[in-house]
């Protein structure tokens, strides 16, 4: 009797322990840890602001005088890790384009940007 007592007790055990780890998935929206892509992101001379509505738009500054301007739309796969942007327009150019970057590292203040090479596009800091 005591061997049948251990063996329900077992299972009973194994089966919390796999509902425990079913339950544990993770949300479907922007976000990595609580950290939302959303918001204004800094890079030095760059300014990179995500909106909630799929906007993006990007401003430049590094040449004195003759600064970058860049607006169009993004979109963020949590799964994949990969920022997606659709530039619409860009100041003294005409044409448009699509940008594709690996989201290395997301928190609440930082975001890294890769190109798909692997090559590091932007270090940005949440702008408070």
């Amino acid at each position: 009797m005591k061997k049948y007592y251990y063996f329900l007790l077992s299972l009973l055990m194994m089966a919390l322990l796999c509902v425990g780890f079913i339950s544990c998935d993770d949300d479907d929206d922007d976000t990595v840890r609580g950290s939302s892509i959303v918001g204004t992101w800094v890079d030095g001379s760059t300014t990179m602001v995500l909106g909630s509505d799929g906007s993006y738009n990007l401003t430049d500054t590094s040449i004195p005088n003759i600064p970058q301007y860049r607006r169009g739309t993004y979109s963020y796969n949590k799964a994949q890790k990969l920022l997606t942007v659709n530039v619409v327009a860009v100041a003294g150019q005409n044409g448009a384009y699509k940008d594709t970057y690996i989201v290395q590292t997301l928190t609440s203040s930082t975001l890294v940007l890769l190109y798909s090479d692997g090559d590091v596009e932007g270090y940005y800091t949440r702008k408070k």
